[in-house]
């Protein structure tokens, strides 16, 4: 079976191909080399696929409350449906779906080997009817919650219903594509573009479907039907597949274009892939046949029926393009007012692991709404999962690349980003300069999260470090922000600092993101035990639980009995050897907020550092009341008996930590005033609002009307 495939794909795959609207492109032999690894790899994974479903004479589960229903039409072709049947038995959580076959009339032994399998619901029609009115009855007499179409020429990858599902059940989303690979392994389809000439374009086809740009969850103007989930009540409220384009042809954009136009959205979602031989089957896929008069000329004439049924839309849409780029496909097809963002940082944002990374995670996801496009470029080149993934369907492009491959992702896009965010002085150093070369029209922010010099004096400080005040970060920092259009801070303290040293800079402030807290924390009574939280990569942590072991909680023993517990990874071995019985160091941890309600005090002793201190925010916006020193609290507008207990020396720490811990009054005073503080001034909502007046209001962002495709 897999050889007939890929004679079928040698067929087609070299020389000329006819597109949406008529024009032919030349097949990209350097996109054929790229595919080889991809090619080898995905056909393993498909005879692994075959291998633990060698038949499907063997019965499928009858399952009496299906989630989903996979609606499959079939007219001959036997060999290709029992290979996708075999792939959805390999490959599917068969408990949650029922199997929907539309016998579209068919000559051969399709209708007796479908019979042989047990608890498949076959539909049989006396006349072919074609696609569009074959899965408009299959769709009658599912009951699933969602419908997947899926073509019989398919055979599905694993995970591949699972992704679509999840991308269905946010309430926003009406439908969901899957990534379509030829047999070779080249991409076949991203989603699809429809022009201002109602003609059609496949996203990516022909090209290496690891690219990073076929590689997120995006609003697309359709998917193909030759796998697309939709929610049941979306497809009733919109009269199911429109008959108009029967037999076949359009049917699935027109579907895309009313969720669409009911204010649903659309999505491709990559982790679901499907290899699709596209056009074997001219009586299931009719959209594009292989051969024969009849499908061409049902698509010119639904394209026509299409243009006069979405004339207002298709106005506002991009003519098609003498040639189809990478950017013109970013695009979308229609001009979009809002900037196009590119993100760099160190690495992809583990939200879990440190208070930066929960900034930036919460600064990407409210971006993607304001932006016609948003990349994130981590400088380590790591994909970091499941941190990457989440992004991705959050609507991030993150491309993987560091300092080896950012000059060479660059000259792909030139000019193509409004907006460039670097973010920490070491990704500005690196990349700034590729930046303005490849990107000239661009505003550069650079994200200084916090000013690493000033926390490098404060160490110094602490520690009795000789040495001079203006260090070679000083320097750098100070660099960057002479060379950066606009700077970003994470408080008021730090933006005051910068114009102090540099006059004359625009500067905006970005603080640290903490969520709101939907439910009511637990009260006083409920809580025993004190509580800190920190990565021990950052070294002001390690010595903050150093002075809290060494100092402070001798002193708050020797009046009441608490324990403490410390979260955060890489712990130093220094530290883990001086805790006893009362301390327990609990390493990572992925939700914290048990731990956090069972705490009575949060302790934040830190005595050098920079920037806003995001444990004390976390504390603060979960409800517990914390006793931290002037750094911790500092721009932070704090008020010392309101917010929190402000103290530095170990003996006033340690009394705030007791008088916090005994008093009933003290506690919820305390622990309600920095709760309503944290909603106030760090929620999402807040953060929206800020970013919303930098991209409006602080930068001089170029194009804002549209952005032509070059």
């Amino acid at each position: 079976m897999l050889e007939a495939l890929r004679a079928h794909y040698h067929e087609h795959r070299f020389g000329w191909r006819l597109l949406g609207a008529g024009r032919a492109v030349r097949s990209r032999s350097r996109e054929a080399l790229h595919s080889r690894s991809i090619r080898a790899g995905d056909q393993r994974v498909l005879s692994q696929v075959t291998a633990r479903a060698s038949s499907i004479d063997q019965a499928f589960p009858e399952v009496a409350s299906p989630e989903v229903s996979v609606i499959i039409p079939v007219f001959n072709q036997w060999e290709l449906t029992r290979a996708c049947l075999t792939s959805i038995a390999a490959s599917a959580p068969l408990e949650r779906l029922e199997l929907i076959l539309v016998d579209d009339a068919s000559t051969d032994e399709t209708p007796r080997e479908l019979a042989r399998v047990a608890n498949l619901h076959v539909v049989r029609n006396t006349l072919n009817t074609g696609f569009t009115r074959a899965v408009n009855r299959g769709a009658a007499v599912a009951r699933g919650r969602y419908l997947l179409f899926l073509n019989n020429d398919t055979r599905v990858l694993p995970g591949w219903l699972e992704a679509l599902v999840e991308a269905v059940s946010q309430p926003d989303i009406a439908a969901a594509g899957s990534k379509l690979l030829f047999p070779s392994g080249l991409l076949q389809e991203a989603g699809g573009i429809i022009w201002s000439d109602a003609s059609g374009w496949n996203v990516g086809r022909g090209r290496n479907p690891r690219r990073p740009e076929y590689n997120y969850r995006r609003d697309v103007d359709y998917c193909s039907a030759a796998s697309l989930i939709v929610r049941r009540e979306a497809f009733t409220q919109a009269g199911g597949f429109d008959e108009r384009y029967a037999p076949a042809y359009y049917e699935d954009a027109d579907l895309c274009f009313t969720l669409r136009a009911a204010g649903q959205r659309v999505v491709y979602e990559p982790s679901s892939v499907v290899v699709h031989v596209e056009g074997a089957t001219h009586g299931t896929e009719l959209r594009r046949p292989a051969t024969g008069a009849h499908g061409k000329a049902s698509q010119h004439r639904n394209r026509g029926v299409f243009a006069a049924k979405w004339a207002d839309e298709l106005i506002r849409r991009l003519p098609p393009p003498a040639r189809v780029t990478v950017r013109a496909e970013l695009s979308g097809g229609r001009p979009d007012p809002r900037p196009r963002v590119l993100v760099c940082d160190v690495k992809v944002p583990t939200p879990d692991r440190d208070a930066g990374s929960e900034r930036m995670s919460w600064i990407l996801r409210l971006l993607v709404p304001m932006s016609a496009h948003l990349t994130l470029v981590p400088l380590d080149r790591d994909e970091r999962e499941p941190y990457a993934t989440a992004l991705r369907r959050e609507g991030v492009e993150v491309s993987v690349g560091g300092l080896r491959s950012f000059g060479g992702f660059a000259r792909r896009r030139p000019g193509f980003y409004d907006l460039v965010v670097l973010s920490r002085p070491d990704v500005a150093f690196a990349y700034l300069g590729t930046v303005r070369r490849n990107f000239p029209g661009a505003e550069v922010v650079f994200d200084t999260v916090d000013l690493y010099f000033v926390r490098e004096e404060r160490r110094r400080a602490v520690f009795r470090v000789p040495g001079r005040r203006s260090t070679r970060a000083q320097q750098l920092e100070l660099g960057l922000v002479r060379r950066c259009d606009l700077i970003a801070t994470v408080t008021e303290t730090e933006k005051e600092t910068l114009q102090r040293l540099v006059p004359g800079s625009r500067i905006v402030v970005l603080p640290t993101v903490h969520e709101r807290r939907r439910d009511q924390p637990p009260g006083f009574e409920g809580r025993s035990g004190l509580l800190f939280i920190g990565n021990f990569r950052h070294e002001p942590n390690a010595d903050a639980v150093a002075f809290l072991l060494d100092e402070i909680l001798p002193l708050v023993r020797a009046r009441i009995d608490v324990s403490l517990v410390v979260i955060g990874g890489s712990v130093p071995a220094g530290l883990t050897r001086r805790h006893d019985a009362g301390v327990r160091f609990a390493g990572h941890v992925a939700d914290v907020v048990p731990l956090f309600d069972a705490a009575r005090v949060f302790v934040s002793p830190l005595r050098f550092g920079a920037g806003m201190k995001g444990k004390n925010g976390q504390a603060m916006a979960l409800g517990l009341p914390l006793v931290t020193t002037s750094i911790g609290a500092e721009g932070m507008d704090l008020v010392d008996g309101v917010h929190a207990l402000v103290r530095d020396d170990a003996a006033a720490f340690a009394d705030a930590v007791v008088r916090l811990h005994e008093d009933p009054s003290l506690w919820a005073t305390v622990a309600a005033n920095a709760r309503r503080a944290a909603d106030e001034r760090w929620s999402p909502e807040a953060m929206r609002a800020r970013l919303d007046e930098l991209l409006t209001t602080n930068t001089r962002l170029p194009g804002r009307g549209s952005h032509p495709v070059p």
